[in-house]
């Protein structure tokens, strides 16, 4: 599996967004460290109280130049905010100046405070996201291209400057409804589902029509799962430090949610999270029943993720956030030094001593009871050997 840290940039009261951001970059040198793959931002604007990442593309150019293997992801831009064809060339750059490290998600956001304030048509956003990814990929892989559609009128032209992973950098869609995951399917690109605290039902429903309607023509299904995750060295600990702004986090986005669902058709079918009531900030149902949270000890971590690998996903994106900065460094150095190699290097794994001697000593008897087992005697005795050679 593929693991990517992710983060908002959450900025507590009475602290700066400067600190903050100087703290991320330092979060995101220690995420390499430590083996993951991947760090992403979502393009966040006007989130009074929360995240800040209002320019992914600024912090990201920063830090290319404090870290060599991790990739960069895009998790989300935004579009119709921003045009397609932007969006293109400012990954086009990225990937030069990264030495091809960039990936790209895409989707139309889902909070209200930036769609009504960039003045977006909530019932036309559907539509410019679709449109967009075409546009995005014929902008990387056809030389010139052009697009007519209902949202984009875009005349013959040639993108400059040109990427340099081919056919283009990994793209993605942000996806919570069953549209957007079958819009990401028949484009033959990656998915990053989220099941909006829903259930497992819905996330298992949604990877399951993501599978079935992949155009394979354009390559291999890869499915990320976008989850909030605390790691701590117990459950309790993880409970007592991650628990509350856990809780918390769900709260707010409740509130968003369901806010959209009752502003446009596209986005009604948020209306089911406003039916999760009280059980949104109830702890047991987030951690055991949304389908939406990573959060324990390393061995109930690693449970979880088997969960999510069990119906489909290939990726895990872990939004490490909204605690202080000494538990995020925690948290990142115990997914990577416990949970990540269990499912990328479970080989390597070093097994209590214990175990391997029970395993010694089964074989010993298997190989005792086939006549070739060597008894070691006594120094000066010789050895009794049974047919081994």
């Amino acid at each position: 599996m593929t693991f990517v840290f992710l983060s908002e940039g959450d900025t507590h009261a009475g602290t700066t967004h400067e600190s903050r951001y100087h703290e991320l970059v330092e979060q995101v040198v220690h995420a390499e460290r430590w083996g993951f793959d991947c760090f992403g931002v979502s393009e966040q604007h006007l989130a009074i109280g929360s995240a800040t990442t209002a320019s992914p593309e600024v912090l990201y150019g920063y830090l290319y130049g404090h870290t060599s293997r991790i990739r960069f992801r895009h998790a989300i831009s935004l579009i119709p905010v921003n045009h397609p064809l932007k969006i293109a060339a400012n990954v086009a750059v990225a990937d030069i100046l990264s030495h091809g490290r960039i990936e790209l998600g895409v989707g139309r956001g889902n909070t209200t405070l930036a769609l009504r304030a960039f003045e977006i048509d909530l019932d036309r956003s559907r539509l410019a996201v679709k449109e967009g990814i075409e546009i995005i990929r014929k902008a990387f892989t056809e030389d010139p291209f052009m697009f007519y559609g209902e949202y984009y009128k875009i005349p013959p032209r040639s993108l400059v400057p040109k990427t340099i992973q081919k056919p283009h950098p990994p793209m993605f869609v942000a996806a919570s409804s069953r549209e957007s995951h079958e819009v990401a399917a028949r484009a033959g690109i990656g998915v990053m589902s989220v099941s909006s605290s829903i259930g497992w039902q819905l996330l298992a429903d949604n990877i399951a029509a993501y599978r079935r309607a992949f155009n394979a023509v354009n390559g291999t299904p890869s499915v990320g799962v976008l989850v909030n995750a605390y790691c701590g060295e117990t459950d309790e600990v993880a409970k007592a430090e991650g628990g509350p702004s856990l809780v918390e986090y769900m709260r707010v986005a409740y509130t968003g949610y369901t806010r959209l669902a009752k502003m446009s058709k596209d986005y009604a079918y948020m209306g089911a999270f406003g039916a999760l009531g009280d059980r949104i900030v109830d702890y047991d149902y987030i951690v055991n029943d949304s389908g939406a949270v990573v959060i324990g000890s390393p061995e109930t971590c690693i449970r979880q993720i088997e969960h999510y690998r069990s119906l489909g996903a290939t990726e895990m994106i872990l939004r490490i956030d909204s605690v202080p900065h000494d538990r995020i460094l925690r948290s990142i150095e115990l997914f990577g030094k416990y949970v990540i190699p269990h499912f990328k290097h479970p080989e390597n794994i070093v097994r209590a001593s214990e175990e391997i001697l029970g395993d010694i000593r089964r074989m010993r008897d298997v190989a005792k009871a086939q006549g070739v087992y060597v008894e070691l005697t006594e120094p000066g005795q010789g050895q009794k050997s049974a047919g081994l050679s």
